[in-house]
Parts: structure tokens; sequence; C-alpha cells
């Protein structure tokens, strides 16, 4: 099938599906913002007026990749206060600045994934405004999905806009899009995220498998099951070429493809029966997962993992979790620090404490970056329990285990 019969095709599933076409059909549009110069503000985000600007430490110059090792270290070691008072020696580094760059990422992700978004905000700021570093794409990306996830569409959409206008070392790329088009999504909005695919579609952008799975969801809010399958059907399509969806797991299986980007979206459909109160059709759903033996990696395992413990299938969740934890041997991308917190968390919440560290001790053994943020992760567990001694002696494992110099974890240890 050709490229463009391919794009006619997603088109007119997205203009002609059940619950979408209309004679007189009334799509919202988008934030169109008013292009700023970047001369004027370079990025042009809120600021709270509460808060003051960040101020610059003593300037110093240092090495930029043990700046890097440094910042990354708190980081993983969940003190993100510090972490963030030593990346902002990044604006003084003198060489290496893709390696500055890292450092800026690193501390906006932290922040974003710990929900301190006004955090993130003003070093978004301090970095890439009041010093004037440039950014990637990836450190936009991060606001970018704050912003939506704080429903803040218009300020989202405005530094994608001035991105596209005023940016032109940066480029947004599927991760951007998909970002914007969950914003959409999760605010309800569903005629203008299928009005945002469509313009993606029409500036030939590369419409990937993640973005089509929140439309997929929207129409699943919406109740409008057809129009997602159709979709579906579509997003099949386009990973195997094949003229007919009906025969794509048997097309798929023959190619010895990547079955992790449909399985995330059969995760999307399993939440919908699972929201109706379907677990039989659900755990259907599921199961023609599971005769495909296909190489699972961590992000899919884990968002079923999250997804059988959010509509109390732990049975299932411990199974697939062993499934995983048996598999990494042979395939490291299907298991990672992530998986294990899921499940230590999940006990302690549940007042488990001994099958909490019964967990972690089955998974510790690697001794990788991995191992050191599942470390990182029972210890702040243990100590949210005042469990202290556990705590004490799971520091001196990862001490000793660590390939960092001891010296650092001890003053990681003595600032918590």
């Amino acid at each position: 099938m050709s490229l463009s019969l391919l794009r006619l095709r997603i088109r007119s599933a997205l203009y002609f599906s059940s619950r979408i076409y209309q004679q007189h059909r009334q799509v919202s549009s988008l934030p169109h913002p008013t292009p700023i110069s970047a001369a004027d503000v370079p990025f042009p985000l809120p600021r709270d007026p509460s808060s003051p600007p960040l101020v610059a430490p003593p300037k110093l110059e240092c090495c930029t990749t043990q700046l890097n090792t440094r910042v990354k270290l708190m980081i993983k070691m969940l003190n993100l206060d510090y972490a963030a008072e030593l990346s902002r020696y990044a604006v003084f580094t003198k060489s290496r600045q893709n390696v500055t760059v890292e450092i800026c990422e690193a501390i906006i992700n932290a922040m974003c994934k710990a929900k301190r978004y006004n955090d993130a905000l003003h070093h978004f700021h301090y970095f890439f405004n009041d010093y004037n570093l440039k950014p990637n794409i990836s450190c936009c990306n991060h606001i970018i999905g704050a912003l939506c996830d704080q429903h803040r569409l218009d300020d989202a959409f405005a530094l994608y806009g001035h991105i596209l206008e005023n940016a032109s070392f940066l480029r947004p790329n599927e991760e951007t899009h998909q970002l914007l088009a969950k914003g959409l999504i999760d605010a309800d909005k569903l005629q203008s995220a299928l009005h945002f695919v469509r313009r993606l579609m029409n500036k030939e952008d590369d419409v990937g498998s993640s973005v089509l799975n929140h439309l997929i969801r929207g129409h699943l809010k919406d109740g409008d099951f057809t129009s997602a399958k159709r979709i579906f059907d579509i997003l099949k399509l386009k990973r195997v070429s094949s003229t007919d969806a009906q025969v794509f797991d048997l097309v798929y299986s023959f190619l010895g493809g990547d079955y992790n980007e449909i399985a995330i979206v059969k995760a999307t459909f399993m939440e919908f029966w699972f929201e109706k109160g379907d677990d039989k059709e659900a755990m259907e759903c599921y199961m023609t997962l599971a005769p495909k033996d296909f190489r699972m990696n961590a992000k899919t395992g884990n968002t079923l993992l999250q997804l059988f413990l959010k509509y109390g299938k732990r049975t299932e969740a411990w199974t697939l979790f062993y499934q995983m934890l048996e598999r990494r041997n042979e395939q490291p991308s299907r298991f990672d620090s992530e998986t294990c917190n899921i499940m230590v968390n999940e006990c302690f919440k549940l007042g488990e404490i001994s099958e909490a560290i019964k967990t972690f001790d089955k998974v510790k053994t690697v001794e990788d970056d991995e191992s050191q943020l599942c470390y990182a992760n029972i210890l702040a567990r243990l100590c949210e329990q005042g469990m202290l001694p556990e705590a004490e002696t799971y520091f001196a494992e990862m001490l000793q285990d660590s390939t960092m110099p001891s010296e650092c974890w001890t003053e990681q240890w003595k600032q918590n």
C-alpha cells in the first residue's frame, strides 16, 4: 500500500467515523497563539507572581560531566531539592553543551515526574529564558506534558506554536504530539484532538500509534466503541501495510514485528471494559496477547500491571510480574525499576511490608542503574514507615554494590 493511500485511509477514518461525521459538523478549533518574537520572550511560559525568580549560585567553573553525574545521583536518591540546587551550576559550564542540556533535562523531568510543576517551570525559565541556554525537544516536551496535566492547554499550545515559529533548532516529535493529544482528550476535547491530528497529517507529519491511541481513548470515553475500533483497524493497517485488517495478527506474526504498540492500545480497550464492569470482556482482550508470546517490553508490562492493580486484579498482576522477572535475563528491556517499584509500592499501600521486602529482595540481584532506582524507592518507603534500621541495612547494601564513589552516597544519606 502506498504511503499516500494509507494517509487517505487514516483521514477517512477520522472524518467519517460514526459519531464524528455530521452534515454540518462543527469542529472546535485549537488555540492559535499570536506569534511572539524570540527576542522579546524566548519561550512564552507563565510565571508564578508569588514566587521570586530563581537566583544563580555563586559563579563556579565546574566540570560538566561530574556535575551531570552528581545531579543524576541526587535525583536517583529522590533528593530533588539538592539536585535542583546543583543543577543551577549548569549555566556556568563552558564545555560539552550537550551534557549541560542533559543536566537541565534531568532536573526538569524529575520535577515533572514528582508533579512539582512550578519548580519545573521555574527551572525552565532559569535555564532557557534567564540564561539563554538552548533546550532540546525533550525539555520542552516535559513542560508541555506538565501544562497539559494541569489542563493549561492554552499555555501548552502557545509553547508548541512558539517552537514551530521561532525555534528552528527544535523539531517537535511524536512525544510532543502524543502529549498534546493526551491533554486534549483528558480535557474532553475530542473534536479538537481530531482536528489537531488532521493538521499533523496535512503537514505530512508522522502520526504514531501513541497519538492514535489517545483518539481511541477519546472515543471510548464517549462510549463510541465503533469509531474507536475503526481507528484501531486503521492503526493495524499502518503497522503492517496489509490490505485487510482482519488478517493483521497472522501477517504481523509472520513478519515478527514489535507487537508492543498494539498491546498498549489493547490495554486501552481493556480499561474501557473494566470501567464498564465487564471484567470478562477485559480479560478476553488481555488473553489475545498471551498466545503471541511477543517480546513484551517494560513499558507495556508496566501499563498492564498498573491496570490490573487499579481494577483489583492482584492475582493477574503478580502472575505478570513474575513472568516479566523471569524473562529479565533473556531480554533486559522486559523489566525495569518501575516494574519493581509498582509492586513494592502496592505492598506498602496495603500494609504488606514483609511482602514488599521479599519482592524487592528478588529483584535487587542485578547491579545496575535500574537496581539503584529500586533501592532509592524502598529506602523512601521504609523511612516513611519509620523503619530506619531496615533502611540503614539496605543503604549499606547499596553503598557496597554501587560503582559510585562511597563519599557521594554518604553525602546523600546525610542530606536525607
